[in-house]
């Protein structure tokens, strides 16, 4: 549709340019030669509606020499050739439509032959002029072509880099959960089961919406507390869960399984290190430009620290910044004992 558009507003503004510079013709011949005002009429429309119809050949033959790559020297010779054979055929066909109607006017017939040299330099600024327009269209189609080529490339990049990341949040999760479920079947079966039961739930959602980029911030909420009734499970009174959450949020699109990791975060190096009851916060605000998620958590400054894949906030921060092209949106504060993730989602 957009190049039937383009295409067409590029023949009428070519057909405009004709007309104006038939009319510039005509009032030249008839101020400055004193040429009848019928005849100067008739002189501009056939010799510029013949060298409009030779610019559609030239047209032709610029993107036949632009395919071609030729040498300088080779489309040199090209244009030489093209402008004899243009100017040729543009006076030659001129002349005889100018003699057949007006033969009989002998002094228009009389300026008609004495402006030959004045008609040749003109033919040839008129090729020139063409040429050099019809090259820089091309160029800039061209252009226009590679760059639409690299925004494809570049967002199908871009789209696959999110998969990949996205892919990573599951086996880095059940990974973590088999291994808790391991440990609970020696020592407590009974929570072992519903922890299984659970972790079900979790992946089946987690399918579910596998193949979608977004997802509503509610389902993002119901999906991160499923995680948080496994890890309940684990640890049972030891984890103590504050929510505040502004409400108007729940409809707004966020990236799909953007909580998750961020909450695994906070219980794997801050409820997992404490000897004793470990508090998690999570404080939602909601604003026509931002979903903000803060997420906080004790932390044992003496524990010792926990081995990783390493990635949980770095995951999460590459697919912000892959989604938004922006570094700003995930920041950390850690204090002596709280440690802290701040999370802005753009909802524009």
């Amino acid at each position: 549709m957009l190049s039937r558009l383009f295409t067409r507003n590029l023949w009428l503004s070519y057909i405009l340019t004709w007309i104006l510079i038939a009319a510039i013709q005509v009032l030249l011949l008839n101020r400055a030669y004193d040429i009848h005002l019928e005849m100067a009429l008739l002189d501009s429309i056939v010799f510029n509606v013949v060298f409009a119809i030779v610019g559609f050949g030239l047209w032709n033959m610029v993107r036949f020499s632009d395919k071609q790559k030729q040498s300088q020297l080779g489309l040199i010779s090209y244009h030489l050739a093209g402008i004899a054979f243009t100017i040729l055929f543009w006076l030659g066909s001129s002349y005889l439509i100018l003699n057949a109607i007006l033969g009989n006017y002998t002094s228009y017939i009389v300026f008609l032959t004495n402006s030959l040299v004045v008609r040749i330099l003109e033919g040839v600024f008129l090729y020139l002029l063409l040429i050099f327009l019809f090259y820089l269209l091309i160029s800039y189609t061209e252009l226009k072509e590679r760059v639409e080529r690299e925004t494809m490339l570049t967002a199908s990049l871009r789209e696959a880099e999110l998969n990949l990341l996205r892919s990573q949040i599951r086996p880095h999760f059940l990974f973590n959960s088999l291994n808790s479920v391991s440990a609970l079947t020696m020592t407590d079966p009974a929570k072992a089961q519903e922890m299984v039961i659970k972790l079900a739930e979790f992946m089946r959602y987690s399918l579910n919406i596998s193949g979608e980029a977004t997802s509503t911030f509610e389902q993002e909420l119901h999906h991160a507390g499923l995680y948080l009734d496994i890890e309940k499970v684990r640890f049972s009174d030891r984890l103590i869960l504050t929510k505040k959450i502004n409400e108007g949020c729940s409809e707004r699109m966020v990236p799909a399984m953007i909580l998750q990791p961020l909450l695994e975060n906070a219980v794997k190096h801050g409820v997992y290190t404490m000897p004793g009851p470990a508090k998690v916060d999570l404080t939602v605000k909601c604003n026509p430009e931002y979903i903000e998620v803060v997420i906080g958590n004790d932390f044992d400054p003496d524990a010792a620290p926990r081995k990783g894949t390493g990635t949980g906030l770095s995951n999460v921060d590459k697919r912000l910044a892959a989604l938004y092209h922006r570094t700003d949106l995930l920041k950390v504060i850690k204090n002596e004992r709280y440690f802290e993730v701040n999370l802005k989602i753009p909802l524009s």
